[in-house]
């Protein structure tokens, strides 16, 4: 914490209790869907709370949703089949995998879905993230060893290919989870510390998406990548504090920082596009989750009398030129029924 310079969190622009929406089984999770329309998940039965926000961040309405917990796994009854649910980007779409049976499923807000088996996924974690138009992130775990893996994903699954895999050092008992990304990059998560990942500009090239780092703070040298880091930077991110959630901003990102605990945190830390990091300040609270929404971010957080709350801050990079985010999409309609894009292929002369 010594290479920080923290000030109190300011600017914000709403605050209200959504205990009403909320019960003892919700697992602490928001996601940013729709530019500026927020999702509340709860688990047990699987099911999303969706809160509508004007321009100015402020509470417009919600209504509950429901999302597949099922999957139609063929698995003896008495197992209940492992799912895993990605954050929702932009699109305001959700996708879900079921780690028995390796079955994407991508679910919009509007009510659509759409199913696809994934014969390459099994066997794996169950953990993933998909970007627009035709790429798959999924994390592999065999024993103690981590990896991400890239596919590029057809219009036949038989002709879905593995493009890349990348190595994750982390601990043996590091969380490894998605943070709230975009329809061109996906927030990887480990306890102590954020990667981003950009999808390849063309994923019919084979190319695997770019993974970095996000610079520590106190870190004057070249943002590290995944392939850079060795034992001296495993050092060096020990020490510094735990890594709750971050979020895609206008402007930059920004991580939600625990001192005690990696599931709750007061800190935030501030970078810019690049990944560099700017500031931090402190809240007034501990947060559990947060979600970017154009300039600002919001913050899920219970106080001593077990309420929950959702607060909207307004980030210091809304100051340097970010745009407001606009009104929220109608999401009643069903977006484009499309899982994937069909690669071009180059012609042969």
């Amino acid at each position: 914490m010594a290479t920080r310079t923290i000030y109190p969190a300011k600017r914000e622009e709403w605050r209200t209790d959504i205990t009403e929406h909320t019960d003892s089984t919700m697992v602490p999770m928001v996601f940013r869907a729709g530019g500026t329309t927020v999702a509340l998940l709860q688990a047990s039965p699987m099911r999303i709370s969706l809160f509508e926000l004007n321009r100015r961040g402020m509470l417009l309405a919600t209504r509950p949703a429901r999302i597949d917990s099922v999957l139609n796994a063929a698995v003896p009854r008495d197992i209940i089949a492992p799912t895993e649910l990605s954050r929702i980007t932009d699109d305001g779409q959700v996708d879900v995998i079921d780690s028995v049976t390796s079955t994407l499923v991508r679910e919009s807000i509007g009510g659509f879905m759409f199913r696809r088996e994934l014969p390459l996924l099994r066997g794996g974690s169950g953990k993933l993230c998909t970007l627009f138009p035709a790429t798959l992130l999924h994390v592999r775990t065999w024993g103690q060893r981590s990896a991400l893996e890239a596919f590029t994903l057809t219009a036949s699954p038989k002709d879905d290919a593995l493009v890349g895999r990348h190595r994750l050092t982390v601990a043996p008992a590091s969380r490894l989870r998605w943070g709230n990304g975009d329809s061109r990059r996906c927030v990887l998560l480990t306890d102590r510390e954020v990667l981003i990942v950009s999808a390849p500009a063309d994923p019919s090239t084979g190319v695997s998406p770019q993974l970095t780092a996000l610079r520590a703070p106190g870190d004057s040298g070249p943002p590290p990548t995944i392939e850079r880091r060795g034992a001296a930077a495993d050092s060096a991110r020990l020490r510094q504090p735990f890594i709750v959630d971050a979020a895609i901003v206008d402007g930059g990102f920004v991580v939600l920082v625990g001192l005690e605990s990696d599931t709750k945190g007061r800190v935030l830390d501030y970078y810019d596009e690049r990944g560099r990091y700017i500031q931090s300040a402190m809240l007034p609270f501990t947060a559990s989750a947060m979600t970017g929404a154009g300039p600002r971010f919001l913050a899920l957080h219970q106080d001593a009398r077990y309420r929950w709350w959702l607060s909207s801050w307004l980030t210091p990079m809304a100051a340097h030129g970010a745009t407001a985010p606009p009104e929220p999409r109608q999401l009643d309609d069903a977006p484009e029924r499309q899982l994937f894009a069909r690669p071009t292929r180059a012609r042969r002369p």
